[in-house]
């Protein structure tokens, strides 16, 4: 029951996070901010921060072998993103949702230890 709690409340504050970042995207978008594109980059900026937010979060609380803590809850997350994705976008996967997904992995990774480092003993 524990670990299903700290898995859960990272995943609501991932999702809280995502759309966050998604309402932030779209009035850029709205406003005429930035082009199409812009807001792409701007949105996967704000992924890359938000696994990196919840893995330096789950890092803080692991007792050892932050990059492993970090490959969980990215995995979990990236699991809730494949989902999310499937489920309203129904794209197909590519080299670059490939590519994408390895750096949101690899920012979860570096986000756990770092906190894993900077947690208070």
């Amino acid at each position: 029951m524990k670990i299903l709690k700290k898995y859960g409340t990272n995943i609501l504050i991932f999702i809280a996070l995502a759309c966050g970042f998604a309402l932030l995207a779209a009035l850029t978008n709205l406003l005429g901010f930035l082009g199409t594109k812009g807001t792409d980059g701007l949105l996967m900026v704000f992924m890359i921060l938000a696994f990196l937010i919840i893995g330096f979060n789950f890092g803080k609380v692991a007792e050892k072998n932050g990059y492993l803590e970090g490959i969980k809850i990215g995995f979990a997350l990236l699991l809730v993103l494949i989902f999310i994705n499937i489920l309203f976008y129904q794209s197909r996967f590519s080299l670059e949702r490939f590519i994408y997904y390895t750096v949101l992995i690899l920012s979860s990774i570096f986000g756990s230890m770092i906190g894993i480092n900077k947690k208070k003993s």
